[in-house]
């Protein structure tokens, strides 16, 4: 506690000039020093000093211990994925605001705050709050300077920088072996990250020692998450019966747990396994089952469309396939990519592959292009022209487009 900064702070706050604190007390040099906390006051003159500006010392003291019992709850409803907790948690911190500043909690205060706005998904927030930590770097212990590398990545993450946020969190893993209570949900991040950056061997390894540490902390709700990314990466390094049963353990822990939020999204994602497995009759029903349960002001609604109108599309139910990707592009104002591929589509369901092929290398290309997020399409879709060309004879665009 800076207590010489708690006097300086109360007195001003009362009016009171120094000389009028110090009378009968201590002179005015010596209350200067004590103010900016380069000398020690003995405890009488601080007792006539406290209650002078009338502070009760032991009142102050409690306050701190509620400080800090407040930080470590509002770190383990982060850690539990307790939103009401920890919103309940941060407006109760907030009442001791005017304290912390003259507390050594200061800092740390400040590095939860960054992870509460990460947890909410305010990137604004987030974003000032970085920006006034990175001002006071200098000032942080050891624990801090970890705290404040570990949550500036999940800031990048947040952004969508993911080979810059896969950089940072390995860099920290490298550099603190000590990780603290943060220690499986650095292993989760590294887990999301790896399998963004299509690194599914390292994604399964973090996912694992995340899981483990999980099921250590009885922390079911970061059980499930961590098991969806687990079952997304097996899809992805094609392990898929590993997928298959870590999608079983899934659901039956869903239904367990009363988290029914989660099945479209896990219908969706089984969906893809089989698509990729190529089982589009199996594919076909998750497709089905997560866009009817799915709101449309899900993020992935549109992503969930267009597979199954894919999929209806690859098994020639035309009818099916048409109205799912005429709904698509109605629905996909905000999202252009999705438009351009059921334009794209709907012209090869028309029986128009001449101008499909024109629309596919004008517009769906060109714009996918641009976006780092959609190289894997753009490989795909560049592929498909090229043997388009290749087909008709025109070598030389169909090289282009290899290249």
């Amino acid at each position: 506690m800076k207590i010489g900064s708690l006097i300086k702070f109360h007195r001003t706050k009362l009016g009171m000039t120094q000389n009028e604190l110090a009378m009968g007390i201590c002179s005015i040099p010596h209350l200067s020093k004590i103010e900016n906390n380069s000398k020690e006051a003995n405890r009488e003159t601080l007792r006539l000093l406290l209650e002078k500006l009338n502070i009760q010392l032991q009142e102050v003291k409690n306050s701190e211990q509620q400080i800090i019992l407040l930080l470590n709850k509002l770190q383990k409803h982060i850690n539990y994925l307790q939103k009401d907790n920890a919103v309940e948690t941060m407006e109760r911190l907030k009442e001791y605001e005017e304290l912390i500043v003259f507390t050594d909690l200061i800092y740390l205060y400040e590095l939860y705050k960054l992870r509460y706005f990460v947890f909410l998904n305010d990137l604004e927030l987030a974003e000032f709050q970085l920006n006034w930590l990175n001002q006071n770097v200098n000032n942080f212990s050891q624990y801090e300077i970890y705290l404040h590398s570990y949550f500036s990545a999940l800031v990048l993450l947040l952004r969508g920088k993911y080979v810059e946020g896969d950089q940072k969190l390995s860099l920290l893993l490298q550099k603190f072996s000590d990780l603290g209570a943060f220690e499986g949900d650095l292993y989760y991040h590294l887990a999301i990250v790896k399998g963004r950056l299509e690194e599914s061997s390292q994604a399964i390894i973090y996912g694992r020692k995340a899981l483990a540490i999980y099921k250590d902390e009885f922390n079911f709700k970061r059980i499930l998450y961590t098991l969806m990314s687990l079952s997304l990466n097996y899809t992805q390094g094609k392990v898929y019966d590993e997928a298959i049963e870590v999608y079983d353990h899934l659901l039956r822990n869903v239904d367990l747990l009363g988290q029914h939020h989660l099945l479209p999204q896990i219908y969706h994602n089984i969906g893809d396994l089989y698509q990729k497995k190529g089982e589009n009759a199996n594919a076909l029903v998750y497709f089905e089952k997560s866009v009817l349960l799915m709101s449309r002001s899900n993020e992935h609604y549109l992503l969930c469309l267009f597979n199954l109108a894919y999929v209806q599309y690859q098994m020639n139910r035309v009818k099916e396939s048409k109205k799912n990707f005429l709904l698509l592009k109605g629905e996909s104002k905000k999202n252009k990519i999705f438009g351009l591929l059921a334009v794209y589509y709907l012209h090869l369901l028309e029986n128009n592959k001449e101008k499909a092929v024109e629309y596919l290398e004008v517009y769906l290309i060109p714009y996918i292009s641009t976006k780092v997020e959609l190289k894997e399409p753009h490989r795909y879709f560049s592929k498909l022209l090229s043997q388009c060309y290749l087909n008709a004879g025109e070598y030389e665009k169909a090289v282009q487009f290899i290249q």
